[in-house]
């Protein structure tokens, strides 16, 4: 038994030490933009968007054919399906997105009048 404790706690230890080395890696994504609270970058935003118009879409034509067959029940579970996950989509947008498009709408309209400036200065 204590020959197998000393090559477990070697094997514990070690892979601990490398448990920090994230940290030191630079992120190349730019779009990130290094902040701790967002969770997906702009590319994985705008897909989150487009995946809302998407499930829309696709729950406006079920709800559509749920108005032709009022009693079709696998009709309306599709349409319900379809639009709870637009809803979910749009609430991880909301969250998670929405202030940081927002905020990089903002700093290119900065940017835009700065130049805009410096052209009549």
């Amino acid at each position: 038994m204590n020959k197998l404790i000393l090559p477990i706690m070697a094997l514990t230890f070690s892979t601990s030490i490398f448990a920090d080395d994230h940290k030191s890696n630079k992120n190349t994504d730019e779009s990130r933009m290094n902040h701790p609270n967002h969770l997906l970058n702009f590319k994985e935003c705008r897909e989150t968007k487009d995946a809302v118009g998407t499930f829309l879409a696709m729950a406006d034509k079920a709800w559509k054919e749920v108005e032709e067959d009022i009693n079709n029940e696998e009709e309306w579970a599709k349409a319900s399906f379809l639009a709870s996950q637009a809803a979910h989509y749009s609430t991880v947008y909301d969250v998670w997105c929405k202030d940081m498009i927002n905020k990089r709408v903002k700093m290119g309209m900065a940017k835009k009048m700065k130049g805009k400036k410096k052209k009549e200065g």
